[in-house]
This record gives C-alpha cells, structure tokens and sequence, in this order.
C-alpha cells in the first residue's frame, strides 16, 4: 500500500522555526518528524511514500540523505505554487495504482494501530474514512460527529457552530481514501479535500466515514503543542529518564539535564547549567551558569543568563505562548 505524506504547508503558526526549515522537518526527541510518521506507516504495511514539497523542500529532502537508510521508497513531488491538499494530491495521481491508499499530514505525532482504519474501510467501501480522535469540551479543534454507521454528515467551520449531543471527534491527519477520489478532484490547479470533494460528495450521497481509534494523538501546528507534544510523547512512550541527548553532543553536568529535554547534535553545555522542559536544535550552545525552562531554540543558537517560555532561533524570537 502506498500514502501521500503533505509536506508542502508554509507552517506560519510555527514561525520563527519554520523560517529555517519545513514543519514536517523539525526534530521531535532527536528524529525529524517526517522520518518518524514515515517509520510508524511503515510498521502497518505502507511500502511506499510520495511527498509534495513547496516551503525550504530541500530540508524534508536532507531528512533522509543518510547513506546507511535505505530510502528508495521515498519520492518527491515539488509545487512551485501550492495546490491544496487535494490538488496535490490529484498531481500525483499516476503514482497510486491500488484501489486503496493513504494521505497522511506531515505535521502529526501518532500511536494507534491504522490498520484497523485500513480494514474499517475495506469493510464499509467507503470513498474516504478519516482516522478520528475523540475530544472532549473545551475543544482544542473543530469537533466532527459521526453517526451510528460512522458516516460524517458536515464538516463544522468552527468551534461554536458544531454543538450538539453526541461524541465529538478531532481529525487526526489520516486518512484511508479509495481511488474514485482522483475522479471528484478538478484536473488542476488549487483545491481542498473538505471544501471540494467531500462536501460535494456528502450532498451526492457519497461515503465519508469516521473511525474512531484510541492510542495517543497530537498535531505539532503551534510552538506551545509542539513542546507540550515532546512531554507527552516522553510520558506516554515511558522513556526514562526523559531526555534525549544527540550524537556528538558534550554536557559538562548531565545530572542538571531534565527532565523533558531534547539537545540536538553537536550542541555544548557548560559548566552549572540547567535544563529543563525544553527543546533545543543541533549546534546550540548554552554557556556556564545558564537556566533555560519551557523553551524551544532554533539550529546554532548560543545561550546565556536565565530564559523561560521563549522560542529562540536566528531569525528570531518569540514568546511561546
């Protein structure tokens, strides 16, 4: 089985990270994003990859330029102008052959078992089924509802106008799609998967199905879930202690390290510093006598004195909000 992987996204909510590399590029516990989604795909089955690219496409491509990987199972597709995520879908048409295959969001941690998704669909010969999450008010997303034979009636705007009874679900960025799709999406140019082809195909009578799944679940859109996703992902995975450390990496006191931290290679700590719920990128260094807590520092940034609740990179810096 083959799955689109959507990479293409300008990723304006993570700025100022995304000014020096693509979201679906950016490390979570020491491994770039894409390189984890591609290897828990992987582990269900899916044998080969397409990936559209527009923003810094070069930095998804450096992903998986290590020489001992073999990763001829991975293509890339580039989009001068970004198309959506169903007209870059439809520009790769050629390259699914399978009546079933997946589309998956680039900017996704997940642990839960797609192929019970898979089968869910095969079994219901839907046109798309949507791996769902369930949530719980406040909602964090715009809920979608499913009814008794899982089948999505609408696709709520937002927040406010999706209340009524019944369970609500978050979309996870899966997706299980039978290839009728490519015959809804127009020949070219820029088209979404909600606005353009499943709502039409919900007021046609078409399929769209919810499967709800259970496991864990975070997209990575914003600075703050993006930390608060590597803490989950430490306790959820039960790594102890919880803090990764990368290759070549020199720490004078690792005792003062955590938890919930993630040093990328080639990064140098100093004497008396500390750490702790923070991310930092390949190349940092942090001088004697710094605390750092609840930050996020871009590749090759030098710290010093006391920081909290910032992002940090050479384009600049933010407040993580």
């Amino acid at each position: 089985m083959k799955a689109m992987v959507l990479a293409a996204g300008r990723g304006s909510r993570l700025r100022p990270l995304t000014l020096e590399r693509a979201k679906p590029a950016i490390p979570l516990l020491g491994n770039p994003l894409v390189r984890t989604i591609l290897e828990k795909l992987r582990a269900f089955g899916i044998t080969e990859f397409r990936l559209n690219l527009h923003t810094l496409p070069e930095t998804i491509k450096q992903c998986f330029d290590l020489v001992f990987e073999n990763t001829s199972d991975v293509s890339f597709s580039y989009e001068p102008e970004i198309l959506g995520t169903a007209g870059g879908l439809k520009a790769n048409e050629s390259f699914f052959k399978d009546e079933t295959f997946l589309m998956v969001n680039g900017d996704i941690f997940f642990e839960f078992d797609i192929s019970k998704v898979i089968d869910f669909h095969v079994r219901n010969d839907s046109l798309a089924t949507l791996a769902l999450w369930p949530q719980n008010p406040p909602y964090q997303h715009t809920p979608i509802r499913i009814d008794s034979s899982y089948r999505i009636h609408s696709f709520p705007r937002t927040r406010e106008n999706s209340r009524n009874h019944g369970q609500a679900y978050v979309f996870t960025g899966i997706t299980v799609l039978s290839r009728d799709i490519f015959r809804l999406i127009k020949p070219s140019g820029f088209s979404e998967i909600v606005a353009d082809v499943y709502e039409p195909s919900i007021t046609k009578g078409l399929k769209i199905c919810g499967c709800p799944v259970q496991g864990y679940w975070n997209d990575l859109g914003t600075p703050a879930r993006y930390l608060a996703t590597q803490k989950e992902v430490f306790d959820y995975s039960r790594i102890r202690p919880p803090c990764v450390i990368g290759n070549g990496v020199i720490v004078r006191e690792p005792e003062r390290m955590g938890p919930y931290v993630a040093i990328g290679q080639g990064s140098v700590i100093e004497e008396d510093c500390e750490i702790g719920d923070s991310i930092l990128w390949e190349n940092c260094s942090v001088r004697r006598g710094a605390r750092i807590r609840h930050c996020i520092v871009g590749r090759g940034v030098c710290l010093k004195g006391d920081l909290e609740n910032r992002v940090i990179t050479r384009n600049g810096e933010i407040p993580l909000d």
